[in-house]
Order: structure tokens, then C-alpha cells, then sequence
């Protein structure tokens, strides 16, 4: 069967970009399709959700019927971690994705920023803008409306839960992050991947990057990227 490999954006970010060249670069070498898209950031009423059921609608309407890779950065890869936990979710749909590699992922971060919000008053104020501090927007920081980050609670990933059980027995998943990553802590991945559960016994693996940041975008980040594609796609060659 085909494999089409998905690349799922993070927050205000756009393709084409460094990691999505080089991902549809890696995906032509190994003959596998490439879909990369953009979400909609700029509509005050877009939430997690809104991003989430438009990667469903690319993955129903996109990938036909091949096996899929998805590729998700910050964000993107909490969308993507969605698609195996979400009761929504056709099993037909699940049963394809075949991988997941997760490139510094954003834990619940729309509820770590809503917790950063001082006063505490202005948390539960739907029209209140957080301008949060940013070293990779232009204007040094992100506009992040109030009401997007409570709208985004129902998908919030069931980080408390001391075992969360992922719905695809034949989904290997990779986490690579960055130990310099100042945006997302590694430590706080280590302990929501420790969580996970899947039937397969080494389904899941984390790839720490000793002097990666969150984009993990240099060339030497991109080497590691395409060595975990590899043992992804070995690993799926070989069931």
C-alpha cells in the first residue's frame, strides 16, 4: 500500500517553510506522496478544535486509501496525537496511521499560556488579547485571543491521567525534542509520553536533541528528522 506523508504545521506558522522543503524533498527520495497545508489563524473564532477537524478533513480527503506518516511540529503535533485519541475519529481513518513523528511538541500549550495570563481576572475574559512574548514573530510577540485558548479545553490532552491509551495497534511514534527548547521543556514531554500506552511493545520512542531548540530547523536537526523518517518507514515496511 502507498504512504503519503502529512506535515501538520505548529502555531502562526506557514509552509512552504525550512522543515516542510525538506520533508517533501525526503518524501520524493523514498517515493511516498507529500501533503503539507496551512491552517487558518486569522479567524477569532478558530481553536484547537477548528485546526483538528480541518487536518481531518485533508487526512479523509487527501490520503485516499494509503498508509499515513504524520508529520507534526509544536502544535501540529498535538493535532496529530488527536487523531489517535479522539472518539470522532473514523477507525478506518486510525487504523492507517502507520507513524507519527512529533517534532517538539506543544503539550496542551494553548492551557500553558492561558496560566501564564497575569492579572488571573483577565483568563476568563473571552475579548481579551494576550500578547505574548515571541522570538519568532516579527513583532517580537503573538496576539493570542483569550477565547481561542478556552475554546481550545475539550481537546486538551489527558496529561493528569497516569495511563492514556493511544487507538491504533499499528502506529509507531516517535518524539524528538530539543533539550534548549524555551518555549516547550523536554522534561514536561518525558513525563506526558511516559504515560502513553499502546498494544506494541516499542511502539514509542523519545529522541532527545542535546542542543536543539523548539524549531529544530538547522541542518543538523534536519539530519535527525530524516533518520527517525527512516526507522519509520522501515518500521512500517517490515509489519
Amino acid at each position: 500500500m502507498p504512504t503519503v506523508i502529512v506535515f501538520i504545521p505548529g502555531y502562526q506558522s506557514v509552509v512552504p517553510s525550512t522543515k516542510s522543503k525538506f520533508l517533501q524533498t525526503w518524501s520524493i527520495e523514498h517515493h511516498c506522496r507529500f501533503i503539507a497545508f496551512n491552517h487558518d489563524f486569522t479567524s477569532v473564532h478558530s481553536c484547537v478544535g477548528t485546526w483538528f477537524h480541518h487536518l481531518l478533513s485533508v487526512l479523509y480527503e487527501k490520503t485516499g486509501n494509503d498508509n499515513v506518516i504524520l508529520v507534526g511540529a509544536s502544535l501540529g503535533a498535538w493535532l496529530a496525537l488527536l487523531v489517535l485519541i479522539r472518539k470522532e475519529v473514523d477507525i478506518s481513518l486510525r487504523s492507517r496511521i502507520r507513524g507519527i513523528l512529533a517534532l517538539g511538541m506543544s503539550v496542551n500549550g494553548t492551557e500553558v499560556w492561558l496560566n501564564e495570563i497575569q492579572p488571573i481576572e483577565n483568563r476568563s475574559n473571552r475579548n481579551y488579547i494576550y500578547h505574548r512574548p515571541s522570538s519568532y514573530s516579527s513583532t517580537g510577540f503573538y496576539d493570542i485571543p483569550v477565547s481561542m485558548l478556552i475554546d481550545s479545553k475539550e481537546y486538551l490532552l489527558p496529561i493528569e491521567c497516569d495511563a492514556i491509551q493511544l487507538g491504533c495497534t499499528q502506529c509507531s511514534l516517535i518524539f524528538m525534542h530539543g533539550m534548549f527548547d524555551s518555549d516547550v521543556p523536554y522534561q514536561r514531554v518525558i513525563d506526558f509520553v511516559s504515560r502513553l500506552r499502546t498494544d506494541r511493545q516499542g511502539a514509542i520512542q523519545i529522541r532527545l536533541v542535546h542542543d536543539g531548540d523548539h524549531r529544530l530547523s538547522r541542518l543538523e536537526d534536519l539530519r535527525e528528522i530524516k533518520s527517525c523518517l527512516n526507522d519509520l518507514i522501515e518500521i512500517l515496511h517490515n509489519a
